[in-house]
This record gives structure tokens, sequence and C-alpha cells, in this order.
């Protein structure tokens, strides 16, 4: 397992180079970790075997002045100070319904960049549109931080059963709202 993962970490340092080279301002991969209610192994483990390896890879990036994004489903929790440590620069999607999202917010938030993900579990399917709007509303007043530190999509893929005023309700508000929020947080004094 080690000698597996040491030889991909050398693949994934030469992908890194080469995107460096190309001209890129980061890149985002995908190494789901987690399942709903844990990770699909013991933190120790993780901290074993795929901290370091991440870490390598993270410092590769950094080293020629590229992001490094993650996505990973499930509940990660157990393991958000790690991905700190190892300087992940962004997290998607805290996924809904698995983490506490407030908590990893407040443990978290101006350490690493939140690609919060709506949730596409149920929230968009089920909800009514002002339902959408609202909870749309509470993840940017969750994650968002005067400094920045929110990028805001979905969770991962809108499910075909979900309703398009639903969709609309999700852009529509993360745009406006968003908008709102940001000039909030840079208005001079005086300005509404």
């Amino acid at each position: 397992m080690k000698r597996l993962g040491e030889a991909l970490v050398e693949y994934y340092k030469q992908v890194a180079r080469s995107l460096a080279k190309a001209g890129v301002d980061g890149w985002l991969t995908s190494d789901d970790l987690g399942a709903q209610k844990a990770l699909m192994f013991s933190p120790v483990t993780f901290r074993e075997f795929l901290k370091p390896w991440f870490a390598a890879v993270i410092a590769e990036c950094h080293k020629h002045g590229l992001h490094f994004w993650l996505h990973s489903c499930g509940q990660l929790s157990e393991v958000m100070e790690d991905f700190c440590e190892i300087g992940l620069d962004v997290l998607h999607p805290i996924q809904a319904g698995c983490m506490d999202q407030r908590d990893v917010a407040q443990r978290f938030g101006g350490r690493i960049t939140f690609f919060a993900g709506v949730d596409v579990q149920y929230l968009l399917p089920n909800a009514t549109a002002d339902g959408v709007r609202q909870g749309i509303k509470d993840m940017i007043e969750t994650f968002d931080r005067p400094q920045g530190g929110l990028i805001l999509g979905a969770g991962n893929a809108i499910t075909p059963e979900t309703p398009f005023e639903n969709i609309e309700a999700y852009l529509d508000t993360v745009t406006d709202y968003g908008r709102a929020v940001r000039r909030k947080y840079h208005a001079t004094p005086g300005e509404g």
C-alpha cells in the first residue's frame, strides 16, 4: 500500500509541475474519504497513509504557485485539522447532513477556503423555492467572512427531480444575496 501511494505521489507531483508550466492557477481533484456518518477508515489510518501523501502533493503544488482543491464527500470532521495543517487550500463540499457546517465554519474559517456545497440530496429537490432561498442565505451567513473564504456551488450533481424553480431560486440567491453580503463587508462607514 505504501509503495503504491508513494508511486502515485510521484506521478501527482509531475502533474503539478505540468499544470504550473501550463500557467494553471490551481488543481481540483476528487478523493471521497467520508461516508454519511464517518470517515471510510479510522483517523489513525488517514494520518499514517493518506495525510503524508496529500501533504507531499500539496507542498509540490505550493512550490509551483498552485492552489490545491479537494472534493471529498461525507463526514470529514475528524480530519479537518489535518487538512489545515498540511495546507489544503480549498475543501468541497462540507456536505450538509454529514458535517455540522456551523461548527466547521467556526473552527476552521479563515484557515481553509470552503467550497461549500448546496445540499443536492434534500434541500434542492425537496424544499420550496423559499426554503431554498433561506437555505442559501444560511450557508452564506455561516461560511462567508469579511476577508472571503467562501466559494458556493452545488454539493454534487443536481438531480433530475429537482424542480426548476428551486434551481432558479438557488442561482438567484447566490448571486443577489451573495453580492449584498460582499457589499456590506466592503462598505465604507456611512454607506448602506
